[in-house]
């Protein structure tokens, strides 16, 4: 956020407050797109003044990566695809960059992916933006750490305000001065958790739909008007702005000393589940958002990585980052772009068109892995590892042994039992060295086992279709299926004469079609996996679509000559 050089620090003491509640829009300014609260009209808004003082923000301790932002420079960062930061200086050139921002994305002890993203605009100077962005994310990760240890009555939300008021508590302590409005994410285990105290929004793609999951915190809301003056504080619109006790247009922030009975760090937290449709997420401080709608944003980004063989976001941040300048913006602006389907947890076979297209953009490599994708229960994976074992007996020992990796997620604490049970097994069997499990694993991570995996193997007995099947064969991986239902009739047929699988129904069968594929000349494994990514072509959604036109054209024709 920029400041005017007129303006003073003290606040004036509080007035009286005028005796109607009421919320108008001052007329002499074009209030900004809404949030999800039908009284959030916040317009542009002049600063306290700037401390000079510069810091440098850290990434939190448990990240393995810091993140610096240059007092006049731009910003830009960017993590093989999984997000991307833009910070733009603002246009007045007298005064330092007041934004920040913190990117992490890492693994926590239990096998879980996590990231935190943070946007932290700071008005009275940097300092406060400087600390948020240092501090904040560890203390949420601590919280809610606590809150995972099982205490009654604990929850997400609840860690995370802890976290806000605890870094406010803080900052205050160092009595630095000035303040910092901030919006952040925390990805966990395909779970969201969106937070923010001030004007910094987040926006949501949900299938080319922009979403706002914050509400901008501004004197004229209504809550927050009612907030305000019950404690006492003033606020009026004056030029075009509303502002409490005539000096700052936000009512939530962390730091702020002089104003704190009335600007609370107290953030609004929204939690969801990571779904396919949930696209991307865009964090962004209030210079994007005075100029740009939340459609707007979304419909710059998607052609940047939606439907796209290598998606890449960085143009994208840059591209908003100018639009709002270029429409008049004088504010430093900071735009982060998540793509979420790099934390989307996959349960079982819920997979998308858009999702095997992704697989069929891997390219084709020596490949030495076989991968087993866990199903709604573990009740056949005691006979995979029996495949394995009896395939190890028949192999000799000059040729590489198999490697077994068991791919799923656990949803609760039975799930948890059974994956246990299965390890123990694996031990019990001496095949510990040949088996791996991955829990837990996102979207990137399975995409990237299915890229490497030599054959995939279905044990269900029975299913109707059998989609995991498909997924291994669009992969390129050979499929072992049970010889019946789905991949009998429909899936691990020849195309075009050629072998795209094995079926079987034995603990030998199994065993014999593992080791053939071992033995296989790299040149006929290729062949056969070529075909099976063909076949599985039969079952894309456009394949449908045509077949479906095909279908219901002559309906259509007949019709139409009826009516002639």
């Amino acid at each position: 956020m920029q400041l005017s050089k007129d303006q003073e620090t003290p606040p004036s003491p509080p007035r009286s407050p005028p005796p109607k509640l009421s919320t108008v829009a001052c007329p002499s300014r074009k209030p900004r797109e809404r949030t999800s609260s039908p009284f959030s009209e916040v317009l542009r808004r002049k600063r306290p003044p700037m401390l000079n003082r510069e810091l440098f923000p850290q990434a939190p301790p448990w990240s393995k990566e810091a993140v610096k932002t240059p007092p006049y420079e731009d910003v830009e960062a960017e993590k093989d695809g999984v997000y991307s930061v833009y910070c733009k200086r603002g246009r007045r050139r007298w005064m330092a960059m007041e934004d920040r921002y913190s990117a992490v994305v890492d693994n926590d002890g239990g096998g879980r992916r996590k990231a935190f993203f943070g946007v932290y605009d700071g008005h009275g100077g940097s300092n406060a933006a400087e600390f948020a962005a240092k501090n904040l994310g560890n203390n949420i990760e601590a919280a809610v750490a606590a809150a995972r240890s099982g205490e009654d009555g604990y929850s997400i939300e609840r860690a995370i305000r802890e976290a806000y008021l605890k870094t406010d508590e803080e900052f205050l302590k160092e009595g630095s001065g000035g303040g910092a409005c901030c919006v952040t994410a925390l990805i966990s285990n395909g779970e969201l958790a969106v937070s923010n105290a001030g004007d910094c929004r987040a926006v949501i793609s949900r299938a080319g739909v922009a979403e706002a999951l914050t509400t901008d915190h501004s004197p004229n809301q209504e809550n927050e008007l009612i907030r305000i003056r019950a404690s006492g504080g003033y606020v009026d619109c004056h030029h075009g702005v509303w502002r409490i006790q005539w000096t700052l247009a936000v009512s939530r922030a962390i730091g702020d000393e002089y104003l704190k009975k009335w600007v609370i760090a107290e953030p609004e937290t929204r939690t969801l589940k990571i779904k396919p449709e949930l696209e991307f997420l865009i964090l962004a401080s209030d210079g994007l958002w005075d100029n740009v709608t939340n459609q707007e944003a979304v419909d710059v980004v998607r052609p940047y990585c939606i439907g796209v063989e290598n998606p890449k976001t960085l143009p994208a941040c840059k591209k908003l980052a100018e639009l709002s300048s270029t429409r008049g913006s004088l504010d430093d602006i900071s735009v982060i772009i998540i793509q979420l389907k790099h934390h989307l947890a996959m349960v079982n076979s819920s997979w998308t068109k858009s999702h095997i297209e992704a697989i069929w953009r891997i390219p084709e490599r020596i490949r030495r892995h076989f991968l087993l994708k866990d199903q709604q229960i573990l009740q056949f994976s005691y006979l995979l590892l029996s495949f394995v074992l009896r395939s190890l007996k028949k192999l000799d020992r000059d040729v590489p042994r198999p490697k077994l990796q068991f791919v799923g997620s656990c949803r609760n604490e039975s799930d948890e039992e059974r994956l246990q049970k299965l390890k123990d097994r694996a031990v019990e069997l001496k095949l510990d060295g040949d088996v791996e499990f991955y829990k837990n694993a996102m979207y990137r991570e399975l995409v990237a086992l299915l890229g490497n995996a030599d054959a995939g193997m279905h044990g269900m007995i029975d299913e109707h279709f059998g989609i995991s099947v498909v997924e291994y064969m669009a992969a390129g991986a050979i499929p072992i299926a049970h010889n019946s239902a789905g991949p009998k009739m429909d899936i691990v047929l020849e195309e075009e004469g050629q072998r795209t699988g094995f079926l079987a129904e034995t603990v030998e069968e199994y065993a014999e079609a593992i080791v053939e594929i071992v033995k296989m000349k790299e040149t006929e494994r290729l062949k056969m996996a070529e075909s099976a990514k063909k076949r599985a072509t039969r079952f894309s959604e456009q394949r449908f679509s045509e077949d479906f036109k095909t279908a219901i054209r002559p309906v259509f024709t007949n019709d139409l000559k009826s009516q002639s």
